[in-house]
């Protein structure tokens, strides 16, 4: 595979038809080795057009998909970001490239411990991984800018609130099975969460939340 123009042409037939044109944002995605953060079963499709598995149930988002969600941040490259659920540490290191510090979670030691030296290896020094169960937030670093959740959630939970700034943003899945949606949301003059969805997304469940009961008619 010719890993250059299977990165151009994910840009080009992928990315900025789903509305994507932050040049920071391509930037990244241009230069940032999608195939590095691939498990090597999967490594001959790095750049297409679909979820990739990575063990444990969970998968990378399509290359599309993540970057809509990137984009909804609206970063300016100031930023303090928590990413809730590093995975491969891909989204981690294009969030490096747009903000200036990235805290990244995961309750999956496998994935922390790949991502770690992954991202090591390449030289993302703005990232830092820790193994949190976080699916409430992670008040560590807090307060945070903007914090990117890529595993569905029912909904955004008011402990969320206290790892956000005022102006802050969470792009997150939310919903139920069958029915998840990325969200681009921020909390309202009255602390309660204000969400505007963008696009329907097939995900998996955030480990250890509880999901609500589905009824069957």
């Amino acid at each position: 595979m010719n890993i250059e123009k299977a990165r151009f042409n994910m840009i080009e037939q992928q990315i900025k038809p789903w509305n994507v044109f932050d040049q920071r944002l391509l930037g990244a995605m241009s230069t940032v080795p999608r195939e590095k953060f691939v498990p090597e079963a999967h490594r001959n499709l790095a750049y297409a057009d679909i979820a990739i598995p990575l063990g444990h149930n969970q998968s990378m988002l399509a290359p599309r998909e993540l970057a809509r969600m990137i984009q909804a941040l609206d970063l300016t490259g100031y930023e303090k970001v928590l990413e809730i659920g590093c995975g491969s540490g891909y989204a981690s290191a294009l969030l490096s490239k747009l903000v200036r510090k990235v805290y990244s979670v995961d309750i999956i030691s496998d994935f922390v411990k790949d991502s770690q030296k992954r991202l090591k290896q390449l030289a993302f020094n703005n990232v830092f991984i820790e193994e949190v169960d976080a699916a409430d937030g992670w008040l560590a670093q807090a307060p945070y800018d903007a914090i990117l959740i890529t595993s569905a959630l029912p909904e955004l939970t008011d402990s969320l609130k206290r790892s956000l700034t005022s102006q802050g943003k969470v792009a997150a899945v939310l919903g139920t099975a069958g029915s998840f949606t990325v969200n681009i949301c921020q909390l309202s003059d009255d602390k309660q969460w204000r969400c505007e969805a963008l696009f329907p997304l097939n995900a998996t469940p955030m480990l250890n939340t509880e999901q609500p009961n589905q009824f069957v008619f």
